[in-house]
């Protein structure tokens, strides 16, 4: 009965093999569970990312695909032309690219009035903003209200190609400028292209045809 009993026990060394071997055995699963966690957020980020982008591109296609040929008064009784760029630093209540697009349906399928909109690219931010104005021609002082369109980035670029085929950062192209509009010249330009920069660093460019 002693013989078997000291046959069957561990010895010291066993036990500290055996809990070596659980430690290094359980080192290796939380490694591999941590990594998954991390794979799978990085999955979901690099996801997010790119769906906020795809919808962005697709409203802003959507925008243009209403544009209306209609210029408009703004706050400080200018005539400003239904399509404008612009290729320097504006202030809190301008737009680098603004132009007037049909209003947006209801659940009804009723169309509201036509609105002005506009983009810029807030590069302190990290993000594209979208300005909305209460109405085309525009109270002293009126100012419009500012959302973000796409979060996440280093800068956003806009261009158009004008009907000789040039890139151009402005329009319309002087001595027509936007806020002197006197449609001496084309509405729209040919084509617009948006070029945006991912805080990741991926560079992605849309190229939109324009209504004529």
């Amino acid at each position: 009965m002693r013989r078997f009993a000291h046959q069957a026990a561990f010895t010291l060394i066993e036990l500290v093999i055996a809990l070596t071997i659980f430690a290094i055995l359980s080192l290796i699963s939380y490694r591999t569970l941590g990594s998954v966690f991390q794979t799978r957020e990085q999955l979901n980020a690099e996801t997010t990312k790119w769906r906020d982008l795809a919808l962005f591109f697709a409203r802003v296609e959507n925008d243009f695909g209403a544009l209306v040929p209609r210029s408009i008064r703004t706050a400080n009784n200018l005539n400003a032309a239904p399509f404008c760029l612009t290729p320097y630093a504006v202030g809190a209540d301008d737009a680098q690219l603004s132009f007037t697009r049909l209003g947006f349906i209801d659940a009804n399928g009723s169309a509201a009035a036509p609105q002005r909109i506009g983009y810029r690219s807030n590069d302190a931010g990290g993000k594209v903003e979208l300005l909305l104005w209460a109405g085309l021609d525009q109270a002293p002082r009126a100012a419009p209200k500012a959302y973000t369109a796409l979060a996440n980035i280093r800068a956003a670029k806009w261009r158009v190609q004008d009907r000789a085929g040039n890139w151009r950062d402005d329009w319309p192209a002087a001595p027509d400028s936007c806020n002197a509009y006197s449609a001496t010249s084309a509405i729209y330009p040919l084509s617009l292209e948006l070029t945006v920069t991912l805080a990741s660093g991926e560079i992605v460019s849309r190229l939109i045809k324009l209504r004529q």
